[in-house]
């Protein structure tokens, strides 16, 4: 049955997810203005090898920090929830710029470690702001920085400057580059990008639908875990409650994006299906579990319609 083999942990689950993610980004690829050159086919391997190892660091975060069982249901559902949004599977700036905050994020949980507490986050600062280069309104991931000092480290003064002094040498040496590269420099009015508040392009059948599916998720999902998250450690919740932000923060993203396109989503994606594992953990009936996978795995085929 397909529920019991996404309840392993084996390497064979994580090939077939991994086939599954990048036959999705293959289609999501094929659009009117694509032309086959080496350029063009070597930039999006390399797209996509980095949608890849998003998925394989979300399992290590959640693997790691005990977020999710010795399964493989939170890759599966991150699989299905970017798959129903094939606008950010052709968006290189946006894919690189999750990968970078689910590397600050990975930074960030390990400071329950009270070993090298200001290297990791100043690394977790530098992470995001290398997202922001990439796509600017990651930069509002930095308030998880703050939340994790308030968190774990919140005792020494010091440990709040530090997130600052990250995004500050991230934006030195970017403009060394640009020197170097452009000969000129970028001022933070460049740096920035504009809010927008029209939400008419999301009225489009296919963006609807993506969008749609995701906000279901998110009250579903969170719901579930409200319930559930009663019978969690103390020691899990930080990490839990920092997940919550991650989704809150993805939302007010989604909101502000100046290009509205659904590709906003992605930032969504990672800690909703941590979150999401907790519904897949309920006590179902055989039958319930397997309608639910072939659900997840079915239902971005949708969006080949729209």
């Amino acid at each position: 049955m397909v529920s019991s083999f996404f309840s392993r942990s084996k390497p064979i689950n994580f090939i077939v997810i991994g086939v599954y993610m990048a036959i999705f980004f293959a289609i999501a690829q094929y659009t009117p203005t694509f032309k086959v050159t080496l350029v063009a086919i070597g930039y999006r391997i390399g797209t996509l090898l980095l949608y890849v190892l998003s998925m394989l660091l979300l399992n290590y975060i959640a693997q790691r920090n005990g977020l999710s069982r010795k399964n493989t249901h939170t890759i599966l559902l991150f699989a299905f929830l970017t798959a129903i949004l094939p606008n950010a599977l052709q968006r290189p700036d946006i894919i690189a710029s999750n990968f970078c905050i689910l590397l600050g994020f990975r930074r960030l949980l390990s400071l329950r470690n009270p070993k090298y507490i200001k290297n990791k986050i100043f690394d977790a600062a530098v992470y995001i702001g290398i997202a922001s280069l990439f796509y600017f309104w990651s930069i509002l991931f930095i308030v998880i920085v703050f939340f994790g000092v308030f968190y774990f480290v919140s005792e020494n003064f010091r440990n709040w400057i530090i997130p600052i002094l990250g995004l500050l040498m991230v934006y030195v040496f970017a403009n060394c580059f640009t020197l170097l590269w452009n000969d000129s420099f970028f001022l933070l009015s460049e740096y920035a990008a504009p809010i927008s508040l029209d939400f008419d392009p999301y009225l489009m059948a296919d963006k609807l639908f993506s969008l749609g599916i995701t906000a279901i998720c998110i009250l579903f999902f969170f719901i579930i875990y409200s319930v559930k998250s009663k019978q969690k450690s103390t020691k899990g919740k930080p990490a839990m409650r920092l997940m919550l932000l991650q989704i809150c923060i993805g939302v007010v993203i989604v909101i502000v994006a100046p290009i509205k396109d659904t590709s906003e989503l992605l930032f969504i994606a990672a800690p909703l299906a941590v979150i999401g594992t907790s519904y897949l953990r309920l006590s179902h009936e055989k039958w319930i579990k397997e309608v639910n996978v072939w659900v997840f795995l079915l239902l971005p085929i949708i969006t080949l319609f729209l």
